[in-house]
């Protein structure tokens, strides 16, 4: 199976640990549902991941640093849950990212300046949050 999208729909509970397991899984959708719990760290297994897209559900707990390991992700979005704590500085890692959704979150401290080297980034949105410090000069480089 190379995808899944289930967007908008009644689904709950936890994301299984077993989404893991799905190698091929390149695009991984389910937005727009109830589902809770946290992030599965399984998720770092999936190597062939482009596209996570778990907005507008009610996923918690913190960005883990496992995220990095999606080497070919293109498009993370997870806004609109209730994710909290800091951006993880191996979010920089992810050289193939061309958008990057984690707005109307509850995210705090500052911007890492590993955001700079997402030299294929288009797009960031990180309002509303509760985000602090300066703007990394790292970020405004990237052409």
């Amino acid at each position: 199976m190379t995808e899944i999208e289930l967007n908008k729909n009644d689904l709950s509970g936890t994301l299984p640990s077993e989404l893991g397991e799905l190698s091929n899984l390149q695009r991984l959708r389910l937005q727009s549902n109830d589902l809770s719990g946290t992030l599965p760290s399984e998720l770092s297994e999936l190597s062939n991941l482009q596209d996570l897209g778990l907005y507008n559900n009610s996923l918690s707990g913190t960005l883990s640093s496992w995220l990095g390991d999606l080497s070919n992700l293109q498009f993370l979005g997870l806004s609109k849950n209730d994710l909290s704590g800091t951006l993880p500085s191996e979010l920089g890692e992810l050289s193939n990212l061309q958008y990057l959704y984690l707005d109307n979150s509850s995210l705090s401290g500052t911007l890492p300046s590993e955001l700079g080297e997402l030299s294929n980034l288009q797009n960031i949105w990180l309002y509303s949050n509760s985000l602090s410090g300066t703007l990394p000069s790292e970020l405004l480089t990237i052409a």
